[in-house]
């Protein structure tokens, strides 16, 4: 007779959206961007990753502290601060090798960051983007 069972084969075709990227790229690298976060900003920095990841874990659309969080994290992996001596970030930074190769995967981190991040404001606005920073 008729087989009256889902093909769950199909659900593999559903384009995922940028807010499922950003989950799965937290899922997978929320690890890193505590180290990383750590590393940087010290326990402020670690409090700030484990605020945006915990925000994003939640199955509905994130807040907009989240957000916030996330675009904070994001100022601290593009070393955005260091140059100001009354931030946490800029004593951290002087302490980090530069031969290091936590740099090369922060700076990864960094751009996979803002181009999720770009992606979830671009389909947000409808269209419209603001390109982020590049790392350096």
């Amino acid at each position: 007779m008729f087989d009256n069972s889902p093909d769950f084969t199909t659900f593999s075709d559903v384009p995922s959206t940028s807010l499922d990227d950003l989950r799965s790229f937290a899922g997978a690298h929320g690890n890193a961007l505590l180290d990383a976060a750590g590393l940087l900003g010290g326990n402020p920095g670690t409090r700030l990753a484990y605020a945006a990841l915990d925000g994003l874990a939640k199955p509905r659309t994130p807040s907009r502290r989240t957000l916030r969080a996330f675009d904070e994290l994001l100022d601290l992996l593009m070393l955005e601060h260091v140059h100001d001596p009354s931030r946490i970030e800029a004593e951290r930074f002087a302490m980090i090798d530069p031969a290091s190769a936590w740099v090369e995967e922060i700076c990864l981190l960094a751009d996979q960051l803002s181009d999720l991040l770009d992606a979830c404001q671009e389909a947000e606005e409808g269209g419209v983007r603001s390109d982020r920073r590049v790392a350096a």
